[in-house]
């Protein structure tokens, strides 16, 4: 029976271009329908509005006298079969003035998921109406609801249409939002935003937000909030949903509500959806490449400051290992071993210390005397191939050994090498990202690396200088055949000690007697040969802190420090005289006197 009245119902043609007589038509049939003389739809504001009528003149009423309101308030059926009899009703003036309402039934009519109005039958007699002919209005009311809807879809289509075809050329999605019954609707760019069936998608914002990233959720659901308690701008906010494939896309909405109820509450948001993933992928290369200037500029710094390769590499090392996103890592420098291999000396390390042998490894790497000697390994095949290794599947990686018992799980690895002038110098070993490490990746850090390859180039320069001030200054204060101080060192020593004033010293100048006639007989080489001989018994016989430096010939200076302890002038001679200087030509006896 009921189908059979839906098919009664639905076989009307109502005009659409037509609004309110569409309206009124259809509330005509549903009069004849029930064979009531009167039925109306009403919506309910500041007063009670009809919409659309059938036996009656009128086009308002006061609130205070609307019947329906009082269907609004109880969200549900209202039914009074005599209100002359109704205490509610009996002294209502349009009961007992025109238009003379003696029966009333009136069921809720919806929009956005809130009752709004009333669809009600109206008698000027008493009468009644069945529980089933009363269901069946509720039905009529729903389909009134959607005709009412499409009507105003229908009004708006030119609109619409331009929209959408604007919508299609900007290329952006839409997600329009019916806040009061939680309806989400998204167009078909939205899906391909995501990479989702458009049968994946489900209407409830619990289904979208599950996509939202964990660290944006809380954030946009408040932004949400916040816009709709005030409305009196453009809601626009930027978020991560996750990729139907499982990555991060980033995601701007634009919008505004569209739509209020009567009393100023937003009933529809709706907003346009951009992929703006390359622009906050530029955003983040920016800020991290600022991030990488800064550190490097500090490494350089200390570097400066210290000539300390070391702490520069320490200085950045945890930023490095968290602006790559890694796990742990480390930079090493190579360096030839005695037996002519090469071995990488470690600079910054991770401490993924899992057995007492890496304990010790740990701790000789804080002690600064970790070497990595076996480079026949993933981090090594940097250094011997010279190459950039990236190994996002390491096991199956042809330079992979596998990984130590109870070594943490190698999930990722990238390998970087650091070089001046095509030679590699060094590497940065990182590890376990939580996304795939990329050629982008490299190519970011390369930066770091010509900076860390400028630095070790530096250090060697730093070395070679301090190696050659060394040598300069030991020529310079040096006898360069007997290895003893010259004179110049040995006064510049005499000050030191003066100038200590910590405990008594004493000064002698020895020169060997005779000497001339050992030059004379045996030659200068023999003689060079003795002064030689002379020279080391002479700093045999001394203590640590004394000095003994050749002033020139065949004299010697000594400085006996803290004379209190110190050989006597006798015990210095008897070292040198007790037994002959054995040369080239034989021996020779040096005798010496001060």
């Amino acid at each position: 029976m009921l189908n059979q009245r839906w098919q009664h119902i639905s076989k009307h043609k109502l005009p659409l271009e037509a609004e309110t007589d569409a309206l009124d038509a259809l509330i005509a049939s549903v009069a004849a329908f029930f064979e009531f003389p009167v039925a109306l739809i009403s919506v309910i504001g500041r007063k009670q509005w009809f919409i659309a009528k059938s036996g009656i003149d009128i086009d308002f009423t006061s609130l205070e006298d609307a019947f329906c309101r009082h269907v609004v308030a109880l969200r549900a059926p209202l039914v009074i079969e005599d209100a002359t009899l109704h205490p509610d009703f009996c002294d209502n003036p349009l009961v007992i003035a025109g238009p003379r309402i003696k029966f009333y039934a009136g069921v809720p009519l919806m929009a956005g998921g809130r009752e709004v109005g009333a669809v009600c039958l109206i008698d000027d007699r008493p009468n009644t109406l069945s529980a089933k002919d009363l269901r069946f209005l509720e039905s009529l009311s729903y389909f009134i609801s959607d005709y009412i809807h499409l009507i105003d879809k229908q009004r708006l289509a030119p609109n619409n249409r331009d929209f959408a075809m604007m919508i299609e050329a900007a290329d952006v999605g839409v997600w329009d939002w019916e806040i009061s019954n939680d309806h989400n609707a998204f167009n078909q760019r939205w899906c391909d935003l995501l990479g989702l069936g458009i049968d994946e998608v489900e209407s409830r914002s619990s289904f979208w937000k599950s996509l939202v990233h964990p660290d944006d959720v809380i954030r946009l659901t408040s932004a949400i909030r916040s816009y709709l308690s005030e409305c009196d701008s453009i809601f626009n906010e930027e978020y991560r949903m996750r990729h139907g494939d499982g990555y991060w896309v980033w995601l701007s909405a634009y919008g505004r509500v569209v739509a209020h109820d009567s009393a100023g509450r937003p009933l529809r948001l709706s907003c346009v959806i951009r992929d703006i993933s390359d622009k906050k992928r530029a955003e983040l290369r920016e800020h991290k490449q600022m991030q990488l200037l800064n550190f490097m500029n500090r490494a350089q710094s200390v570097f400066l400051q210290e000539k300390n390769i070391r702490l520069s590499c320490e200085l950045i090392f945890d930023e490095l290992i968290s602006l790559a996103e890694s796990q742990f890592g480390l930079i090493g420098q190579v360096v030839m071993q005695e037996t002519g291999d090469k071995s990488l000396f470690i600079h910054a390390l991770s401490n993924i210390s899992w057995s007492e042998e890496t304990n010790e490894q740990y701790r000789a790497y804080q002690r600064g005397e970790l070497f990595f000697n076996n480079l026949d390994n993933l981090f090594g095949h940097v250094i011997t191939s010279g190459g950039v290794v990236l190994a996002n599947r390491p096991r199956h990686h042809h330079a992979s050994r596998g990984t130590p018992s109870g070594h943490p799980p190698l999930l990722r690895f990238l390998g970087l090498p650091i070089k001046i002038g095509g030679e590699t110098v060094g590497m940065i070993g990182l590890a376990n990202k939580a996304e795939d490490y990329t050629e982008e990746d490299a190519l970011f850090l390369q930066p770091l690396l010509d900076t860390l390859g400028a630095l070790f180039y530096a250090l060697e320069v730093e070395k070679s200088r301090h190696y050659a001030e060394q040598k300069l200054r030991y020529l310079a204060e040096t006898d360069v055949l007997t290895r003893l101080p010259n004179r110049r060192a040995f006064i510049e020593r005499i000050a030191e000690f003066y100038a200590q004033e910590s405990a008594p010293f004493s000064i002698a100048v020895i020169d060997i007697d005779y000497f001339k006639l050992v030059n004379d007989q045996y030659g200068h080489q023999v003689g060079d040969e003795v002064l030689q001989e002379v020279a080391f018994r002479l700093s045999s016989a001394l203590r640590s802190d004394d000095l003994v430096a050749r002033m020139g010939g065949e004299e010697f200076g000594v400085c006996l420090y803290d004379t209190q302890d110190a050989p006597t002038l006798e015990v210095l001679r008897k070292a040198i005289a007790a037994e002959p200087v054995l040369t080239s030509e034989g021996a020779v006896n040096p005798e010496f006197k001060h």
